[in-house]
Formats: C-alpha cells, sequence, structure tokens
C-alpha cells in the first residue's frame, strides 16, 4: 500500500499555530504559560521560506529578502539561517501576534523568488521551571584570527589497525605524525586532528587537542569494525597572544577489526527428520571487519555431538540419530578469534519481568522477532527529542566521537527563547530536568541493551543517533525541519555533515493544530523518497489524530497508545490520522501487569529532579511512548531487509497487527473514531518481511 493513500482528507494544508508539548508522565496537555519575555505555546517568531534555487535569502546591502516589504509593514526582521532543503527560517526582530505574523507571511510570499512560506512556531515543553544546568557543551577548540603564518604540512601521517586481544571487540586504530619542517618562527603548542569516513569529502575535528611532545595516538570510541576512518593532523602553533593552525597533512586511512559478534541464531531442535539449522548472516561490523566462517554444535544427552562449518547462514547436520532432539548452538569465527556460542535468545536483563509492553498479553510480540534478529548495528534510529543523557544501558549504543564524546547535535535554536538555545552545536546531551529526561526514556524503549543490567529494548542490536531539538523551554518548528534533514545525512548550511544517516526517525513530540506546514511537509516527502521512515506520536489530547503536530504531516506512521488491557489509553488521541497503536502505558486501567509498574512503561531515566543526578529507571505513559514501539520494530525490519520501502514497513506492519480485544472501545468504535489499524506486532511483521520481502 503506498503511502500515497494515507493522506487525510483534514482539509488543505495551511500554516497554522504549531505549538508542540511532549507526553512523558502524565497524559494532559501541559497548561499554556507565559514565560517571563518569551514566547508562549504556539507564539510565531519567524517564517519558515522556501527559496527558489540559487536565489538568496540576502538581498541587496545584505538585508533579508522582503526586509524592505515586511519593514514598511511594520514588521521587523532579526536573523535569518538556512535548515536544510532549500528552506530558511527568517526569525522576527521581536514578539508579534498572530495577525501580525500571518500578514508577514502573505507579504513575503508575494516576494519575487519565494515558493513557499509558512509561519515558524514556538512549542514548548511540559510545565517546569526554566533551569539550564549540566553538562556544558562541547564547544568547537578555537583558532585566532591572528594573521601570522600557520606551520607547514605535519608529514608522514599513518594510520594503521590497533586491534587488542585485551578489548578483541573494540575497534582500535593508531595514528603516527612526524612534526612539520617549518614553523615559520613561532611556538608549536599542540597539533589538531580531524576525522573522515569518506577520505575527506566530509570530515569533522576530534574535540581532544594533543600536546606539543605527542606523535602517536590510539583511538576507539566511535569507530565501526569493517568501516574506513580516515586521519589527518595540523600542527598548532603560538605568537604569544593568539594560536593558529597551520597546514593539514594528507588524509591516511586504516579498517579497524574485531573479533566478531554472536550470530542472531533462531535455535529450534533438530533431528534426523529436521536436521537443518538456520541463523542470521552477520553484517560487516558484527563480523569484526573480516569474513566469518560459522561452527554448529547439535547435542543431546548420551549422544557424540554433530559438528557443522560453513560460511553460509544454515547447516545441514549428518548422523543424527533417529527418534533423538539436539539442541543446536552456534559461534562466528575470524583471524582475530572466536565469538560465544549461542543458542536461542534469552534475555538476562533483571528488569525484564516489569516490561509488559514487550511480552505480555497486549504487548507488542516481541521475542519471535528477536528468534531473528535483535537489530543490527548497521541500522541508526535518530531520537529527534530533548537530548541524551549517559546510562549504562545505553552507553554503547550510542554512536560515539572518537574522543568517546556522543555523537550527534543540538539544533535548539537562539530564537525560541530556551535559556540553553546557543545557536546550534555539536552536543546532544540533556542538560536540564525541565524536559524530564525524556529523550533518555524514548532512547531505552527503542534500544536499551541486552547487557544483563536493567530492562532491554525493542532493537536492542541498533545504533541511536541523538539529535536534540527540545530545549529547557521548548523548540520551533524551523528546528525540527533542521533536524530531520540533518538525521537524514542531508546538507544543512552550517553543520558538519552527519556521518550516521539514519534509517529511522523518531519524534515523540506533539501539539494541538490542525494541519501541517508546508516546510515540514515537504521534509516528511524528501525523507520518504529517500527510504527513510518516520515514526510520530499522535498526541495526548484525547482528540482526532489530525490535530497533533508533527504527527498529522504526511507521510508518517502516526502511532496512538493502548494499556495493558490492549483498550485505547485515556489520554491518547485516536480517529482519523491514527495509522496504527502500541503500548503507552495506561495507569488508570493496569490490568494484569506488574504492580512495579502501574499499568506504566518502565525505561531508563535519570533521578535529577533540577540538574542532571543519577541514572535510574522509572515508569512513563503517553504516545511518546508508544511511537518509540513501533520504531523499534520498524528498526528490526530494517535489520532484517537493508533494503525494505517504507511502504514495505507499512504493509508488514498493517498485515500483522494484534486485533483489538473484544467488546474494548477500539474494536466498537467507527472507523473516525478508531485506533488504527491495529497494536503493532513484531513478531509478525518481521515474520511477514521474512515470508514476502526477502
Amino acid at each position: 500500500m503506498s503511502f500515497s493513500l494515507r493522506f487525510r482528507s483534514i482539509g488543505v494544508l495551511v500554516s497554522v499555530a504549531l505549538a508542540g508539548s511532549i507526553a512523558l508522565a502524565g497524559p494532559a496537555v501541559a497548561a499554556q504559560q507565559t514565560l517571563a519575555g518569551k514566547p508562549v505555546d504556539g507564539a510565531p517568531v519567524g517564517l519558515i521560506v522556501h527559496f527558489k534555487p540559487g536565489f538568496s535569502a540576502n538581498g541587496w546591502l545584505g538585508e533579508l529578502a522582503g526586509q524592505e516589504a515586511l519593514s514598511a509593514a511594520g514588521i521587523p526582521l532579526g536573523s535569518q539561517r538556512a535548515i536544510g532543503s532549500g528552506w530558511h527560517v527568517l526569525n522576527f526582530a521581536g514578539a508579534l501576534s498572530s495577525s501580525a505574523a500571518n500578514r508577514a507571511q502573505m507579504l513575503l510570499a508575494q516576494q519575487p523568488g519565494v515558493l513557499s512560506v509558512s509561519i515558524n512556531r514556538f512549542m514548548t515543553r511540559p510545565a517546569a521551571e526554566d533551569t539550564a544546568t549540566g553538562t556544558t557543551p562541547i564547544a568547537a577548540a578555537s583558532t585566532s584570527v591572528a594573521t601570522f603564518k600557520g606551520a607547514s604540512a605535519v608529514r608522514n601521517v599513518s594510520v594503521s589497525d590497533a586491534f587488542d586481544a585485551l578489548a578483541p571487540n573494540t575497534p582500535q586504530v593508531a595514528v603516527t605524525w612526524q612534526a612539520p619542517k617549518t614553523l615559520n618562527g613561532y611556538k608549536l603548542t599542540g597539533y589538531k586532528l580531524q576525522s573522515s569516513v569518506d577520505a575527506g569529502v566530509t570530515y569533522q575535528d576530534l574535540p581532544t587537542a594533543f600536546g606539543a611532545k605527542t606523535l602517536k595516538a590510539s583511538l576507539s570510541s566511535g569507530l565501526v569494525a569493517g568501516g574506513h576512518i580516515y586521519l589527518r593532523v595540523a600542527a598548532v602553533t603560538s605568537n604569544g597572544k593568539a594560536s593558529k593552525v597551520g597546514t593539514y597533512s594528507a588524509w591516511a586511512g586504516a579498517v579497524p577489526t574485531t573479533v566478531p559478534v554472536p550470530p542472531n541464531f533462531t535455535g529450534p531442535a533438530v533431528n534426523s527428520v529436521n536436521p537443518s539449522a538456520s541463523w542470521e548472516l552477520l553484517s560487516v561490523a558484527d563480523s569484526g571487519g573480516l569474513p566469518v566462517t560459522y561452527t554448529a554444535v547439535a547435542s543431546a544427552a548420551g549422544q557424540a555431538d554433530v559438528t557443522c562449518k560453513t560460511s553460509g547462514s544454515s547447516c545441514t547436520f549428518t548422523g543424527l540419530v533417529p527418534g533423538v532432539n539436539y539442541t543446536v548452538k552456534v559461534r562466528a569465527e575470524n583471524k582475530r578469534g572466536v565469538s560465544a556460542y549461542v543458542s536461542g535468545f534469552t534475555v538476562s536483563d533483571p528488569m525484564y519481568k516489569l516490561q509488559w509492553h514487550l511480552n505480555g498479553k497486549y504487548g507488542i510480540n516481541v521475542e519471535p522477532a528477536w528468534q531473528h534478529t535483535r537489530g543490527s548495528s548497521n541500522v541508526t534510529v535518530a531520537v529527534i527529542d530533548s537530548g541524551i543523557t549517559e546510562h549504562p544501558d545505553l552507553s554503547s549504543q550510542l554512536w560515539r566521537n572518537l574522543d568517546g564524546s556522543v555523537y550527534g547535535y543540538d539544533f535548539v535554536s537562539t530564537s525560541n527563547g530556551s535559556a540553553d538555545g546557543d545557536g546550534w552545536d555539536p552536543n546532544p546531551l540533556d542538560p536540564s530536568a525541565d524536559n524530564e529526561w525524556h529523550g533518555t526514556h524514548v532512547s531505552g524503549i527503542i534500544a536499551a541493551a541486552a547487557n544483563n543490567v536493567g530492562i532491554v529494548g525493542v532493537a536492542p542490536g541498533v545504533k541511536l543517533l541523538e539529535v536534540r531539538a527540545l530545549g529547557t523551554r521548548g523548540g520551533t518548528s524551523a528546528d525540527l525541519i533542521a533536524a530531520m534533514n540533518w538525521a537524514a545525512g542531508k546538507d544543512v548550511p552550517g553543520v558538519p555533515k552527519n556521518i550516521h544517516p539514519a534509517q529511522v526517525i523518531n519524534l515523540s513530540i506533539g501539539n494541538k493544530t490542525y494541519s501541517c506546514d508546508s516546510g515540514t511537509t515537504s521534509v516528511m516527502v524528501s525523507l520518504h523518497a529517500m527510504n527513510i521512515t518516520v515514526v510520530t506520536a499522535a498526541g495526548n489530547d484525547t482528540s482526532q489524530g489530525f490535530y497533533s503536530y508533527p504527527g498529522n504531516c504526511v507521510p508518517t506512521i502516526n502511532v496512538g497508545a493502548t494499556g495493558p488491557t490492549g483498550d485505547r489509553a485515556y489520554y491518547s488521541n485516536f480517529g482519523q490520522g491514527v495509522d496504527i497503536s502500541a503500548p503507552g502505558g495506561d495507569d488508570s486501567k493496569p490490568g494484569d501487569s506488574p504492580a512495579e509498574t502501574g499499568g506504566e512503561i518502565w525505561s531508563t531515566l535519570n533521578d535529577g529532579k533540577s540538574a542532571l543526578g543519577q541514572p535510574t529507571y522509572e515508569g512513563a505513559e503517553g504516545t511518546s511512548m508508544a511511537a518509540p514501539m513501533v520504531t523499534g520494530i520498524v528498526a528490526l525490519l530494517y535489520s532484517i531487509k537493508p533494503t525494505i520501502t517504507v511502504d514495505q514497513v507499512w504493509e508488514a506492519l498493517k498485515s500483522t497487527v494484534t486485533p483489538w480485544p473484544a467488546g474494548s472501545s477500539c474494536s466498537t468504535a467507527p472507523k473516525d473514531l478508531g485506533c488504527g489499524a491495529g497494536i503493532a506486532n513484531a513478531g509478525g511483521a518481521v515474520e511477514y518481511v521474512v515470508k514476502n520481502f526477502n
């Protein structure tokens, strides 16, 4: 089924209020509040403009496009910024009424070179005090504008695989270099490194600086086994008052390798009638970047083991004793070493018993899916949210920079009034409790590690890309557009290109409005064309799903929430615009969920109430929790079939849902008041892809 059939009959897409409050612990809409001197929920803060190709947002003498016409109408513009795909945000110089913003929109739409205009709206977070504390954003290393001449190029840069038998599953490289021949009379103070995964087409600075006496370094964070990493080095010199980065060396590269990880194994019993066992072939990264062979062993009490070796995904055992059932284990091996043997996947995380949303009667039926895959490290899920905090169940799941810091980006802009809106920076960490560590809770639902600690996510084998779009006071629709463009790997002017583009994007944000603006719609359509699936939360207003942005943008998969009884959660939006539902928690009808959860969704969190505290686990409810359930399932589908299309993803999801319980409100409601296709079923969706698309 094509997504083109899912455009909702809600009238012409027009620019209206795009307020946004995320739902974490409470089902109600956060009360609108006046933030002293700052925008309120849904307030217009600028214009989102699509210019004709080649047209500049800056006019003659540096003024903004349309500035003269708007100034004549008493509507001065402030700054402007490109947000990707030909779109710009033009910020108002001061507070503006909705009527004045609408007038500005119409005036700018009449200017030469303008294709489309919508209003950039402020999206608030749930009510909380404005506190900006915690981790300081990583600042780019500064260089002086001094005119003195920098050092000549660093010489003889060499990068090599640095496999370490004491850390066999950690990809590492070693880089060595020699000092430049010429310092041009200035003092050598250190070295800067840059990294690239495409031989220098795109690159980023390593935040870590190296001392003047350092001529070698070992790097491990942010590397992928089997993936090329290129490095180059430049000397930093000083004239006593300012510093200067000299000429960079040529790029040098290597491919790090590791011991393979255990394969994903179905683990059935075999016998002489059914003598074959199969497993999922490892990806390049999971293979340690090297060719692998698999050893499968069939065992039965009182019988000799039967062994089979292959480079394929299955083994047929010979010599099995008739009438005897054998259990099978399998391991992978490359020239660096061997993985542990594994049989069928079993969960050992101690809080798994609390995760009714995964294993309960009206959960997402994830265990059958796990017998095919727990997710591939080649699949990246972007969590566009309030940012992330460090957590032992997430530390290995996040893409990281070479210095170990979390890889991602912060698109919270100064125009939204947030205390931490500092004009975009490469630090996706959540600095305060104002958003109740929302992004951390969402991330754990998707991909908390299967590591004998805490909980386990729907897709514990995938990687998380953290992208921040909600600050301490909220965000704007322009922030969200820029974040989606960047997460997809598209160019956003002034921002380093994302080297880990996402196949799946989770948007557990939303606010009550009647339609989607043209800028967000344009991005959603382009992501669909790139085969990137966008999953949205349907909203917690107990109203029609098409009232909640960005879930009312198409094409997306818009998710409503159910509780432990399989019925619609009392806060969840419903009806038109809701495509499918998933467990989001419902403390009013906890059913047979574990008493500790109270019917809520257990996931990763932080115990800080006003600032960063300690990692913990807590329950929460909302469509913000339901959306990442579906996102995790979608990530499993991409892991099974990397070339799957967005339309095939939707076909697999809607074709395999768990039906509504008889007599529930979802089963008896008319279609325009219903809860979507049914409850998302991970096991069914993965089996559907295996049978129909492989």
